[in-house]
């Protein structure tokens, strides 16, 4: 056999081989060739970066295309049905008819203290002055709260329905919104007192299996009766589509 001696050092030295063939006459090995180490950029600002100076600038960001972007989606905002397909069915406030009633005791009062202050210092009663003075106060005190609680009442309540969601906003200061899903409604009914039917108002009650917020009430609406049947179709429609597309897949 072949003596083959093999020397190999690290660092800076340098890696000697030698062998002898079978004719006992060395045989040089094929050494690697020695790498030179990367010189420095002379002038670092020609070399090409992964990112321009500015940082990067992937395809679509640039201002153009942004803005390009939202100008589609607003178009699409305008043309598209909604969320799947949702749409407004139905949209309604606390009727202000529900203050009729109110409004003409209110009337009523004030009339009779313009009687009183007719009395006073149309005819020549100043004694009665201070008790007409109090009750003017009282009876301003008096339209005002009722200002109040109709703003409260109109604003602070709101009601939509869409083909899938109900949804019942409250709160003036505070605003609330909750939302049902029309598969989840089990019945609907309405409340009505006597006066609430001659004047056609009333209040929806929506029910559904829902355990945090089972019971749903649209409050002083105008026609309450078309209110429920129209939930309910809404809810019977959202259920049975619900129940096509389930057998088609």
């Amino acid at each position: 056999m072949a003596e083959q001696e093999t020397v190999s050092t690290l660092g800076t030295s340098q890696i000697v081989t030698t062998g002898t063939g079978l004719a006992g006459a060395p045989v040089p090995l094929e050494q690697p060739a020695a790498q030179s180490a990367p010189t420095p950029d002379a002038n670092p600002e020609q070399a090409d970066p992964l990112y321009p100076p500015q940082g990067p600038d992937p395809q679509g960001t640039t201002p153009a295309a942004v803005q390009t972007m939202a100008e589609e989606t607003e178009a699409e905002g305008e043309n598209a049905p909604g969320v799947e397909g949702e749409h407004v069915v139905w949209e309604a406030r606390y009727s202000l008819r529900n203050f009729i009633g109110r409004a003409i005791l209110r009337t009523a009062l004030t009339l009779g203290w313009i009687a009183l202050a007719t009395y006073t210092w149309g005819q020549g009663h100043p004694n009665a002055a201070p008790v007409t003075i109090g009750l003017g106060v009282v009876l301003g005190l008096v339209w005002l709260a009722f200002l109040y609680r109709i703003i409260k009442a109109y604003y602070g309540h709101s009601y939509q329905l869409t083909n899938r969601r109900l949804f019942v906003a409250t709160g003036l200061m505070r605003r609330r919104r909750d939302q049902m899903e029309l598969l989840r409604i089990k019945d609907v009914f309405t409340r009505q007192t006597l006066i609430d039917r001659w004047l056609g108002l009333g209040t929806v009650v929506v029910v559904s299996t829902e355990s945090a917020l089972p019971t749903f009430y649209l409050a002083g609406v105008n026609d309450p009766e078309r209110v429920m049947d129209l939930v309910w179709h809404c809810a019977r429609a959202e259920r049975e589509g619900k129940t096509v597309q389930l057998e088609n897949m």
